[in-house]
């Protein structure tokens, strides 16, 4: 006997139920605030639970800042010094500071460099000149660039990169490092804010440091790093995310990315516009390109609306800005610099 099949009885292919499961996830802490004091009760209760989720809820304390000066390197305008900084649990944080021969005190930017071999590309310091002519022509060299203009530049090495593997590091990913801090209930990402904070103790009790004053920025996971920690950790005067903010949608669930974006529960709670909600009224320029296609400028336009409620709410609108350049995945000196100036 033959038996009649409609044709979806036999796709077994699972995106359609992925495509679900976003669509009717009911996003627990999606912004639905409406006044100033119910958007400052979202944005505590969000960020408690951002913090669970990354996995530094209730770990030890940080030990106190405990830096020691490795080198120092003349580079023209500023000075470049390697500290190594105790973070916790047998690990050490290579931290460069780009110290402007200008007289202190110096406004603090502590700088975030993405999935590149190591800190060096942000510094400027490439391992040949085809590399630095393809890095220079995306303004790769970011952390360099802000120690030019003036800024006191706090730039660690994140997890994952440079001198920062474990044994089972395989090149030009952190796949590894990932997987092994999920199964301790911990997460990448998680470990790396964790590092910046401890960099931001140390930075902030120099007598070097114009008070009240802290930026941030990265490119890509930079970009990635900066926009996290700027949600959970308000010390953070100033961020200036570049090539990260998007919906998770679009980017992160759309385009293979690295395991180290991936934050296990977070559409549960919002998407990317409420996990940037949570800076307001703090000043944040999001970075974009128009033609970047790994996280897709529609999906930028889309999260920036949401965004951009929670600091209408807040009172101070101007304190939120979208810079699209007309590039691809690439820092922009401009855009970046031009609002440090404005508001840090």
């Amino acid at each position: 006997m033959i038996v009649a099949m409609d044709k979806d009885s036999r796709n077994f292919g699972l995106q359609a139920h992925l495509d679900h499961l976003y669509a009717t996830q009911p996003r627990r802490l999606a912004l639905r605030a409406e006044t100033p004091a119910e958007l400052r009760l979202w944005q505590r209760e969000l960020r408690a639970e951002i913090i669970r989720l990354l996995g530094l809820e209730g770990r030890a304390p940080l030990p106190p800042p405990d830096a020691r000066h490795l080198c120092s390197e003349d580079r023209g305008d500023y000075v470049e010094e390697l500290h190594s900084l105790d973070v916790g649990e047998g690990a050490r944080l290579p931290v460069y500071l780009l110290r402007p021969k200008t007289r202190p005190p110096w406004k603090p930017i502590i700088v975030f460099h993405g999935h590149v071999p190591s800190v060096q590309y942000i510094l400027g310091n490439y391992p040949d000149g085809q590399t630095e002519r393809e890095r220079l022509a995306s303004d790769n060299n970011y952390a360099q660039a802000l120690a030019r203009q003036g800024y006191l530049v706090c730039a660690p090495e994140q997890r994952g990169f440079g001198e920062r593997v474990s044994d089972q590091h395989m090149p030009g990913g952190c796949r590894h490092l990932a997987f092994s801090y999920l199964l301790e209930g911990r997460t990448l990402l998680g470990e790396r804010l964790r590092d910046a904070r401890q960099a931001i103790d140390w930075l902030l009790q120099s007598e070097d440091v114009a008070p009240g004053a802290l930026g941030a920025t990265g490119n890509s996971g930079g970009g990635t790093t900066t926009l996290w920690l700027a949600a959970i950790e308000e010390r953070v005067s100033v961020a200036v995310p570049a090539c990260y903010f998007c919906s998770f949608k679009a980017s992160i669930l759309g385009v293979f990315h690295c395991e180290c974006n991936y934050v296990p529960g977070i559409l549960e709670l919002a998407e990317m516009g409420e996990l940037a909600g949570l800076i307001a009224p703090r000043p944040l320029r999001v970075i974009a390109g128009e033609r970047d296609l790994i996280f897709p400028i529609a999906g930028v336009r889309e999260q920036y609306r949401t965004a951009e409620r929670a600091w209408a709410l807040s009172g101070a609108p101007e304190r939120l800005s979208l810079g699209v350049h007309p590039g691809e995945h690439a820092y922009h000196h401009d855009l970046s610099h031009a609002w440090f100036r404005q508001w840090l």
